[in-house]
C-alpha cells in the first residue's frame, strides 16, 4: 500500500521465420556414385550432410560439401546432387514452406555448421528416430514425415528445432563460397548466359563460344553439374521464368511471347509437360 504500482512492459515477439508446411523429411544413405538429376518446385529444400561428401548444384552455383554442411535451395531453384567417394553419404533432406524476413537471408546459402548447430540437428534426428521407434514407423529411408499425422506435438517440435537452427545461422553462420573449379566456374558462366538470353533459343555453339570452350566441353559440363542437356536445362529455366511471370499476373500469351515461343499452344504444352499443369491455372 502506498508504493508506486509496478508498470509491466509487454515486448512483442516478431518472428523472423516460421515454417508453415513440410513436404518431405527423411534421412538415408546414398551409395558412392549416386546422382540425383535434379528438380525444381515452389518450396524450400535443404540437404544436410551427416557423413560423406557430395557435389551440389543450385541454379548456376556449384558446391562441394562434406560432413556438417547444409545447403538451402530457394523456391523455384533447379537443384541436383551427386555423391563423391566409394563409401557413399548419409543425408538428411527436408523441404518446407516458410514465412518471415529471415527467408531472404537464407537464399542461395550454404553453411558449414558449428558444433552447437550440428547438435541442434543431432537432437532433431534423435527425437525423430525415437518417435519413429515408438510409433513403429517404416524404417526404410527413415521417412519421418508420416509421424505428422499420428503425434499431436510432433510437427511443432520438428519445426522448432529447424527454426532454432535457422535463427542460429542468421546470428552466427558464415556462408560458404561456391566452387572455384574451372568446370564449376564455366557452368555458372553458361547459366548466366542462358538467363540473359531467356527470351530466345541460343545454340550450343554460341554458348560454348561465350564460355571459351568446345561444344563437347559444354555438353560434358552440363551433364556433370545438371545431369541433363543444355537445351533441356534452358527449357527448365524458361518454365521457371514463366511461373514467376504468371504469378505476377502476366497473361499466357504475353509470357509465351516474352520467352520466345511463337506459338502459345506449344508453350502451354511445354509448360504442362515440365510442371504438370496448364499455365492458365497459375494464379498470382
Amino acid at each position: 500500500m502506498g508504493e508506486n504500482p509496478v508498470v509491466w512492459m509487454a515486448y512483442p515477439i516478431e518472428e523472423q521465420i516460421q515454417i508453415t508446411s513440410m513436404y518431405s523429411l527423411f534421412e538415408t544413405h546414398f551409395e558412392g556414385g549416386y546422382a540425383f538429376h535434379g528438380e525444381t518446385h515452389n518450396f524450400w529444400e535443404c540437404l544436410y550432410v551427416v557423413e560423406g561428401k557430395v557435389c551440389v548444384a543450385g541454379d548456376e552455383r556449384v558446391y562441394n560439401l562434406s560432413r556438417g554442411s547444409i545447403v538451402f535451395h530457394k523456391p523455384m531453384e533447379f537443384h541436383k546432387f551427386s555423391v563423391d567417394g566409394e563409401s557413399g553419404a548419409d543425408l538428411l533432406i527436408f523441404s518446407f514452406a516458410a514465412e518471415g524476413p529471415l527467408t531472404a537471408f537464407l537464399r542461395n546459402k550454404v553453411f558449414v555448421l558449428s558444433e552447437y548447430q550440428k547438435q541442434i540437428l543431432d537432437n532433431l534426428r534423435f527425437y525423430m528416430a525415437d518417435c519413429a521407434k515408438n510409433q513403429e514407423a517404416p524404417k526404410e529411408e527413415h521417412q519421418y514425415l508420416t509421424l505428422f499425422s499420428s503425434l499431436p506435438t510432433y510437427a511443432q517440435m520438428v519445426s522448432t528445432y529447424l527454426q532454432q537452427l535457422m535463427l542460429s545461422l542468421a546470428e552466427q553462420g558464415v556462408p560458404s563460397v561456391a566452387s572455384s573449379a574451372p568446370d564449376a566456374v564455366c557452368f555458372g558462366k553458361a547459366i548466366s548466359y542462358l538467363n540473359c538470353n531467356i527470351h530466345r533459343q541460343p545454340t550450343i555453339a554460341e554458348i560454348a563460344r561465350f564460355c571459351n570452350i568446345s561444344e563437347a566441353g559444354i555438353k560434358r559440363i552440363f551433364e556433370k553439374y545438371a545431369g541433363i542437356g543444355v537445351h533441356k536445362y534452358l527449357t527448365k529455366l524458361k518454365m521457371k521464368t514463366a511461373s514467376e511471370l504468371l504469378l505476377d499476373g502476366e497473361s499466357v500469351s504475353c509470357v509465351a511471347a516474352r520467352l520466345g515461343f511463337s506459338d502459345q499452344s506449344y508453350f502451354s504444352r511445354a509448360y504442362k509437360r515440365e510442371t504438370g499443369r496448364m499455365p492458365s491455372s497459375v494464379k498470382g
